[in-house]
């Protein structure tokens, strides 16, 4: 229907206006919240705004060398904030540097808290470059110039009034009576009464109909009566109607059971206790005219209503409200009961998922057996359709993806292509070469992994004293060190490191002996009888490698490194002395048999390093098995730490291992395929055609030797693997 139209003489003597256009605001909503957004931006100190001002105060020769400084700042900021960031982000961060470094010097410990708060970690060097740029370009000014850009930024902000701030409040207090009545919007003749009993009668007897009476007035029932008589003389006050009820229903279920006289008459003392006697003598008199009257009945409205409530009672529940009772069911009864419980479980669960889920479904809020039936009609007729012998996948399912995990198989396995069934092929690039003698196929090496974004190398510089110290001659850690490095250097989370061989394992064993040396240093002193820590290598020749490795490491730490072998035995003292042992699988599962020493040498260790675990798989696995099952033995009945540090090759079942080392896989875990190996690695492989055994051995040494002449020819080395296979160029 079309609204009348008016004209502007009728609306200029009226209060009808034009209807305001909504649409029009919701439109210009980007735009204020833009205008909105500008406005507080410039409020606060800006790159812009710093600029303008140095063009100001400074001459055009003087600017050259300031710009060299603000660039200088920039740069900083760029690698603190990320280089993934914007222009308008570095900026403000470039004034946030120049808001902090502007009357300091150096940059003490109130200025580092402050800039990991606003950006988290930083890299020092960084800082110190536009703390320095600060300097350079706060030395051209007095200090109450700068004091007056800041100020003028203030005046600013202060200037600006803060939505609510000019509500004023009224805290005067009014006490209420609940006998008192309220006008309805100021008029004296409509009152509302704060009296909630005299409410609810008002309001019972406005929607109670004039041939039913309600059940507190009606005092016609032998029961009602007899009943609040011994609740008002039990209680020594008014019964509740409620009260009443469920005792009348009580007793008219045990007055109409087919129990004898006797028998109810101990049941009725039981329940209504010494006080009741007269209630009882009375009940068993009348007890058929009460039960008749309940049956027969329509009238009386008590009756009526006391009959609904005990069916009602008796219905939801089986057993009485007052007294203890036996309830006898039959088989089919309990059977009944069973699948009702089991349905209600079924429901709850249900709903507890869709609460979880943030939905709440309206067919789980009410248990309807008609409907489940239907709905499992329902899915069995469905059922008809789908074959039996169906391939069940998991598609719907996805896999956890661990963040520290770089494995590209686990990644081609998890693709459409691979779950549909297709076959693997060779990558790209291959070289095949087929004769009569072999057929030989060259695989390249694959391509590097891209670097990440939140990938950041950790310079040593960066480093506090100790671990400058230890890294001595280095100038940073490679890409998987510096991967590994927060986990290794600031936390006590067991770890499992698979990485190619020549990545750089050891530096990372390294980095966790550092954190345990850090934990035991006090105001300059470490305190080295307070740890040892225990480096578990594979072979003798390997531990005498790695001694020779951490002393020269630890040295200028005064940490003493010794070799526990078969070879290499220690004294008493020798081993109480020294804070680093390196010894093999056998001789530490020896040791922590028994006690060396005063105190127990197992109950002093922290750190635990076991290299190469993937030997856990061959005959010498069982012993390191022992030493880790012992060690975590140790520590749930001490309740002590220590550390359990892992390095291995690649494995294919890294998973079970970081759950046998008891590594949390979100945490403590890393792997690194191939792709992260410091110097690529291809693969030829070569495969000898002819069926008889000793021709085969023969073409095969044939074909090595050629090879081998080949690579060497070229300036390659190799190295013979293992006997009865191929070389590794």
């Amino acid at each position: 229907m079309a609204l009348p139209r008016l004209t502007g003489a009728l609306r200029s003597f009226s209060n009808v206006t034009k209807q305001d256009n909504y649409n029009e605001e919701v439109a210009d909503l980007k735009v204020k919240r833009s205008k909105l957004h500008e406005q507080i931006v410039d409020l606060d100190m800006t790159w812009k705004k710093i600029v303008k001002f140095l063009n100001e105060k400074l001459e055009k020769s003087e600017m050259q060398s300031v710009n060299e400084d603000l660039n200088d700042i920039l740069q900083a900021a760029k690698q603190i904030v990320g280089i993934d960031n914007g222009k308008e982000a570095v900026e403000s961060a470039a004034a946030f540097l120049f808001k902090t470094f502007h009357l300091k010097d150096s940059i003490g410990h109130k200025e580092t808290k402050a800039i990991k708060q606003m950006f988290g970690p930083f890299p020092s060097s960084s800082a110190t470059a536009a703390c320095n740029a600060t300097n350079r370009i706060t030395s051209r000014f007095r200090q109450d110039n700068l004091t007056a850009l800041i100020q003028m930024t203030e005046e600013e902000n202060s200037d600006r009034v803060l939505f609510g701030k000019n509500l004023a409040f009224s805290f005067d207090m009014h006490d209420l009576d609940h006998f008192d009545e309220l006008p309805i919007n100021g008029e004296p003749q409509k009152t509302i009464s704060l009296d909630y009993k005299k409410f609810l009668n008002e309001h019972f007897q406005e929607h109670s109909t004039p041939e039913l009476k309600p059940v507190e007035k009606t005092n016609d029932s032998f029961l009602w009566c007899e009943v609040e008589k011994y609740l008002n003389a039990t209680l020594n006050e008014m019964a509740e109607a409620t009260r009443i009820e469920d005792l009348c229903c009580t007793l008219y279920d045990m007055l109409a059971s087919v129990k004898s006289g006797d028998e109810l008459q101990n049941e009725l003392f039981e329940l209504l206790g010494p006080d009741g006697l007269e209630l009882i003598e009375k009940l068993l008199q009348n007890r058929i005219t009460i039960v008749d009257r309940f049956l027969n009945s329509s009238n009386d409205h008590k009756l009526q209503a006391l009959q609904d409530n005990c069916k009602k009672i008796l219905g939801e529940n089986a057993k009485p409200n007052y007294g203890c009772q036996v309830t006898i069911q039959s088989k089919q009864e309990k059977q009944l009961m069973k699948q009702y419980r089991r349905e209600e479980k079924r429901i709850a669960r249900r709903e507890r998922k869709a609460g979880e889920d943030g939905e709440v479904a309206e067919g789980l809020m009410s248990f309807d057996p008609k409907e489940l039936r239907i709905q499992r009609e329902q899915a069995l007729l469905n059922a008809r359709s789908v074959p039996i012998l169906s391939r069940q996948r998991d598609m719907d399912v996805e896999k956890i993806r661990y963040p520290h995990v770089y494995d590209s198989q686990a990644e081609a396995m998890r693709t459409s292509a691979f779950i549909a069934g297709a076959k693997m092929i060779l990558p790209e690039g291959i070289q095949r070469e087929n004769n009569k003698m072999y057929e030989e196929v060259k695989i390249p090496y694959s391509e590097p992994m891209p670097v990440g974004f939140e990938e950041k190398p950790v310079y040593i510089q960066d480093l506090d004293e100790i671990g400058q110290l230890a890294f001595k001659g280095m100038r940073r850690l490679n890409r998987i060190q510096s991967i590994v490095f927060e986990t290794a250097y600031n936390t006590n989370e067991n770890m499992l490191i698979c990485a190619p061989t020549g990545a750089g394992k050891t530096n990372i064993a390294m980095l966790t002996v550092l954190h345990e040396i850090r934990q035991h240093f006090q105001q300059g002193v470490i305190k080295k009888n307070e740890f040892k820590i225990v480096y578990v290598a594979p072979m003798k020749a390997l531990a005498a490698e790695m001694t020779n490795y951490f002393s020269k490491r630890l040295e200028p730490l005064g940490i003493v490194v010794k070799e526990l072998t078969g070879d290499m035995q220690l004294s008493k003292n020798e081993i109480l002395r020294t804070q680093m042992l390196v010894t093999t699988p056998e001789k530490w599962d020896v040791v922590t048999r028994k006690s060396v020493g005063d105190v127990a040498l197992s109950q002093i260790v922290k750190l635990l390093i076991l290299d190469e675990v993937h030997l856990l798989h061959e005959d010498r696995g069982p012993v390191l098995e022992s030493i880790v099952a012992r060690t975590l033995r140790q520590v749930e009945s001490t309740q002590s730490m220590i550390r359990i540090l892992g390095l291995s090759a690649t494995l294919p079942n890294y998973l079970d291992v970081a759950t046998f080392l008891h590594v949390n896989p979100c945490i403590g875990l890393f792997y690194f395929d191939g792709r992260f190996r410091p110097v690529p690695l291809g693969q030829t492989f070569l495969g000898v055609k002819s069926a008889n055994k000793v021709q085969q051995l023969n073409n095969m040494d044939e074909v090595c030797y050629e090879s081998v002449l080949k690579q060497v020819k070229a300036g390659h080395q190799y190295i013979r693997q293992r006997r009865m296979s191929s070389f590794i160029q």
